[in-house]
């Protein structure tokens, strides 16, 4: 009897399994045979076929989701409601093999906020300008779920920080590797103009920091220096100087400044000081450097040039957020503007040959978008995210004082390209930030449990100590 029962037992489980298989070998024949047909493009294909692949790992490892964001470098562009399905299977994930928060030390409800005004206060604006606005939309909700998966990938345990650092360094590399390879159509700059320029100096500053963190630091922990990440800090650090990108400029700075305060080493600041006098006076005309040349700053030409045209631009987007205040213009009002609008020439402020402005600074296009309550809700947001990464800066514990520093550099560098850049459309960026924020977010509900879990403990062993006395 116990032999047919086992039989039986078995029977049963070969069989889904099977049947999974047969499916997916039926389905893997079906894309190959459209893809050879010449109906799907080649990238399409291979989309389909990893597909199942990884929304079973969604459901059986989700916290490799988070690990595969930061590892992919920006050389493929997936819709981001595709992405927002990915992590709501994510999230699926997680609740069945636990449990899911949604409170507020989870730090998504500014987004989520965010969000809602974005739906409630909607512009009446062209229909090409309606797409865009949707498209940013997605991204938001897309930013939101993957703060809440990175929150929960390490609440869960699933997730180290050494692991993520580990992978996050791995993506970046292949990002340079890649880098030369694609056109800006991809989301970086185009190799034949310039190679690792323009926007990849985010990501340059992003390794050379989270590198130079763990270098610097690594023996307060009493880990010998390693030297992997004396090599790429010194390789991100060339990559970010030939990026000629005052924002990633800045960004070092601010990193090497919090590594010499973190370290006791003083002569540093004078280094930083001079440094950022260089960088932030120094004439930049196109982000490119420019020798020989005086700057008077009372010239609007000149002034233009040194700024890159961001002061008009923000003149600009200020008085019409102004003008609308309250609930600023509603969502979508930014795309129904362009270059001849604001500047009165073409093609300033765009970019992949569309007609849409850029805001170049994330607080101020949702001051124009949503006025005082969609500026609020980020600056909330920031505020939330400063105030856990200062408390875990000042913990007890050598080793979490050493993993919030160590995100720290993605941190930096986002609210550098929110404040002088597009956050928000930067994708490759963006994910990496919120994903960081996420961990961060995790860090703190986990160090607060385990703080109330002490404290329950050490009043229910003095508790049982009165009773004791008493009983005495």
């Amino acid at each position: 009897m116990m032999k047919g029962r086992l039989s039986e037992r078995s029977l049963a489980t070969r069989m889904p399994i099977r049947f999974a298989s047969i499916s997916l070998i039926l389905y893997g024949i079906g894309v190959a045979g459209l893809q050879a047909a010449g109906g799907l493009r080649v990238s399409d294909a291979i989309l389909l076929l990893a597909l199942p692949v990884v929304v079973a790992l969604a459901l059986l490892r989700p916290e490799w989701t988070v690990l595969l964001v930061v590892l992919l470098p920006p050389v493929t562009f997936v819709p981001a409601r595709a992405l927002t399905v990915l992590l709501v299977v994510t999230l699926f994930g997680f609740l069945l093999q636990g449990r899911i928060t949604l409170g507020l030390q989870t730090g998504i409800w500014p987004l989520i906020g965010i969000v809602a005004l974005a739906v409630v206060f909607k512009a009446s604006t062209s229909a090409a300008a309606q797409t865009a606005a949707a498209t940013m939309l997605d991204s938001l909700v897309y930013y939101t779920l993957l703060v809440l998966a990175a929150f929960h990938a390490l609440c869960s345990g699933k997730l180290k920080i050494d692991t993520f650092i580990n992978v996050f360094l791995v993506g970046l590399v292949l990002s340079a590797v890649t880098q030369p390879f694609f056109l800006a159509s991809t989301g970086l700059q185009g190799a034949i103009d310039a190679p690792f320029r323009g926007q990849f100096a985010y990501l340059s500053v992003m390794g050379f920091g989270v590198s130079y963190v763990r270098f610097a630091l690594s023996r307060s922990l009493g880990r010998p220096r390693s030297s992997v990440d004396l090599i790429l800090t010194m390789a991100f650090l060339f990559l970010t100087v030939i990026g000629f990108s005052r924002a990633a400029w800045m960004a070092a700075l601010v990193i090497f400044a919090l590594v010499s305060l973190w370290a006791g080493r003083k002569a540093f600041w004078i280094v930083c000081c001079l440094l950022l006098a260089l960088a932030l006076t120094v004439p930049v005309v196109g982000e490119q450097l420019i020798t020989g040349r005086s700057a008077n700053v009372n010239n609007t030409d000149t002034v233009t040039e040194i700024t890159t045209g961001r002061n008009l631009l923000w003149q600009d987007l200020w008085a019409r957020g102004v003008a609308a205040l309250p609930f600023g213009n509603g969502w979508g009002y930014m795309w129904s503007l362009t270059s001849t609008d604001i500047f009165g020439v073409e093609n300033l402020y765009v970019t992949e040959g569309n007609s849409f402005i850029f805001a170049h600074n994330d607080f101020l296009f949702l001051f124009v978008e949503l006025g005082f309550l969609g500026v609020g809700l980020l600056v909330l947001f920031w505020i939330q995210l400063i105030r856990r990464i200062r408390y875990l800066s000042r913990s007890g514990s050598e080793w979490t004082r050493y993993r919030v520093r160590v995100l720290l550099p993605v941190i930096v560098v986002m609210l550098a390209v929110e404040l002088f850049d597009n956050g928000f459309a930067i994708h490759f960026v963006a994910e990496r930030f919120f994903t960081a924020a996420g961990l961060v977010f995790g860090m703190y509900y986990v160090e607060q449990s385990g703080q109330r879990s002490a404290y329950h403990r050490s009043r229910s062993l003095d508790t049982n100590q009165d009773i004791a006395a008493l009983e005495e």
